[in-house]
């Protein structure tokens, strides 16, 4: 016959162990995915912040570029139109003095302001020789629309990139929760079925259960 004090002793105890038991399994299986969501949130952070970075180093060249050809273009036409209305000046005078000569120069003068104009337009997107590269010529020809679209991206990848920081420093506390919850339940293992060693132990199921909590708030 075992006393009734020592079977109430044992079935404390194996509640004890039993409880324990779960607990040590219950965060190995925590920590597995916690490391897993850790290591998932801090690639998909870098990779953001990469792809941001890289769309506003490609904004900064495509305005830079695409303002300097646009300036270029209206000094251009300027300097054509400035031509031509030499020659249409020079053309007038001729005819109302009746100078053939100048008359002739404003002609010329306008066909080669009609002839820069046409060379011009037909430049914009070369070099002055070959064809730009497609990469070049979306710098030259950006657009308002796709520079906002270009923005928009950009702006996206920064929120991605801040919400998987914070799930994956969610996912670094939820480790820290655990990482308690086993130095608790090593502690209340050393100290047993006893008082101080069923606090520890509720002290570490409820880190245990922190860590859980936080494993699914860096998970959604």
């Amino acid at each position: 016959m075992i006393a009734p004090d020592a079977a109430a002793d044992l079935r404390a105890e194996r509640r004890f162990d039993l409880l324990a038991a779960i607990l040590i399994g219950a965060i190995a299986i925590l920590a597995a995915v916690l490391a897993v969501i850790q290591i998932d949130t801090g690639q998909a952070s870098t990779h953001a912040q990469v792809e941001a970075a890289r769309l506003s180093a490609d904004l900064s060249a495509r305005v830079e570029v695409n303002s300097t050809v646009q300036n270029q273009a209206i000094v251009d036409e300027q300097e054509a139109l400035t031509l031509s209305m030499q020659a249409t000046s020079r053309q007038m005078a001729g005819l109302q003095y009746g100078d053939d000569g100048a008359t002739a120069i404003g002609r010329a003068e306008n066909q080669a302001a009609a002839d820069l104009g046409a060379a011009l337009t037909a430049t914009a997107a070369t070099s002055g020789g070959a064809t730009l590269d497609p990469y070049t010529a979306g710098l030259v020809n950006a657009t308002t629309p796709q520079l906002w679209a270009e923005v928009t991206e950009q702006n996206r990848q920064v929120d991605l990139a801040n919400d998987a920081g914070a799930r994956n420093s969610r996912s670094i506390l939820g480790l820290s929760f655990l990482a308690l919850a086993g130095v608790l339940t090593g502690l209340a293992a050393v100290l047993r079925e006893g008082r101080a060693g069923w606090i520890a132990l509720l002290a570490a199921v409820a880190m245990a259960g922190a860590a859980g909590l936080v494993a699914v708030l860096a998970v959604i």
